[in-house]
């Protein structure tokens, strides 16, 4: 079994796998959940599924680091489209203290802890609770992934940096990308892992060069 997970992370490198999300957007469709909701006017479609429709909302800038652009705080939204409600699942904190964060596991953090998001993928199926991924970049270097129920106050923080290739068809697992640093030469490597819905790390590899 992990040989076969393994071999999928390798396929999906070249063909990214199932995406529970759809890209194509309905702009009338997105006017009208606006207008007869609690969710503001300036908000734009981040992701969307036969469901569930994601809204983010620009909420205001953060300080920036010259010439680097700056870090938003967002508010992100939910439309549950069968039962015509919407719900703000939380307000991102581009200040947060990101000492929680670590590259050896997945670690549980209050949603306030998020600092920004720029991209949401829904991960749950028609039938399913909402789950989602939010990805964000606050040090304008590294991606932060984040599992969040919709249910839950907490996120779930992954332990990765380059944030999600794809979702693998076979196993649903997450497949995210990271990099790390030769401790003993210099440059830095891919690493290539797969996680479940929950977090948890199932299968990793490390993208090394091999020297002579």
């Amino acid at each position: 079994m992990i040989q076969k997970t393994i071999y999928s992370l390798f396929v999906t490198l070249f063909i990214i796998g199932c995406d529970f999300s759809e890209t194509k957007r309905d702009t009338n469709a997105e006017d009208s959940i606006l207008e007869h909701t609690n969710i503001p006017s300036n908000a734009y479609l981040a992701s969307e599924n036969k469901s569930f429709s994601i809204f983010l909302v620009d909420e205001k800038v953060g300080d920036s680091i010259a010439p680097l652009p700056p870090i938003k705080q967002v508010s992100l939204w939910a439309y549950n489209k069968k039962k015509g409600t919407d719900v703000k699942i939380l307000l991102s904190h581009p200040h947060a203290n990101g000492s929680w964060f670590s590259m050896e596991h997945s670690v549980s953090i209050p949603l306030d802890s998020i600092p920004t998001i720029s991209k949401v993928t829904i991960l749950s199926w028609e039938s399913e609770p909402l789950k989602i991924l939010a990805e964000g970049c606050s040090d304008y270097r590294n991606v932060q992934s984040f599992i969040i129920d919709i249910n839950s106050d907490k996120a779930i923080c992954l332990p990765t940096n380059r944030g999600l290739i794809g979702i693998s068809e076979e196993d649903a697992l997450l497949i995210m990308q990271s990099y790390e640093y030769y401790r003993t030469e210099d440059g830095k490597y891919n690493i290539i892992e797969g996680f479940n819905m929950d977090g948890r790390r199932i299968c990793k590899m490390e993208a090394k060069m091999y020297h002579k």
